[in-house]
């Protein structure tokens, strides 16, 4: 009981931490209490939510937008030079539609390096987005994402390709996010 008291109070505190206008104390909290495993140039935006703490792991260069959730449930591993954009959902876990005692279902996240998901999309559980991939506002991944692919719609689908030249750094900072 003790234990399940004190994880509750850190997923509190990570979730009431999220609107603190402090990048810098934003990110201690998530390296040190939550145990994100947090890339040195990595920008998180006010309003994170996350669904447990450790299991999730982000690469350097990543622009993770406001009102963000992330779930490391069933692990989250986020390459480098990521954008997650505003409102966008990560989960890792679910439950089994087909089982009569609601089972819960899911399966590891995995985002590769110079991956983009638009605005309020959601990538569901299993799913691999692969190198240089991107997810169009608003979409629903049900399955993996090939590398350079664009997909749209829910589910979605592939809808073109993006060409193999991406060599940017996202290096997103503001004084008060």
């Amino acid at each position: 009981m003790k234990a399940r008291l004190h994880y509750a109070l850190l997923l509190y505190l990570a979730e009431m931490v999220g609107h603190v206008p402090s990048y810098r104390m934003r990110h201690w909290v998530y390296r040190r209490l939550c145990r994100i495993q947090l890339g040195p140039h990595t920008n998180i935006q006010r309003g994170l939510r996350l669904f447990c703490l450790g299991g999730i792991k982000i690469g350097d260069y990543c622009c993770i937008n406001r009102d963000v959730t992330l779930d490391g449930r069933r692990g989250l591993e986020i390459g480098d030079n990521v954008h997650l954009s505003v409102g966008s959902r990560i989960l890792t876990l679910g439950h089994d539609p087909r089982s009569p005692d609601f089972a819960p279902a899911g399966g590891p996240v995995v985002i590769e390096d110079y991956v983009w998901i638009g605005a309020w999309a959601i990538v569901l559980p299993g799913v691999r987005l692969g190198r240089g991939s991107v997810v169009a506002a608003g979409s629903v991944v049900t399955r993996d994402v090939a590398p350079l692919t664009i997909v749209a719609g829910n589910p979605a689908r592939v809808i073109g390709n993006r060409p193999d030249t991406m060599s940017y750094q996202i290096e997103y900072a503001l004084l008060f996010q």
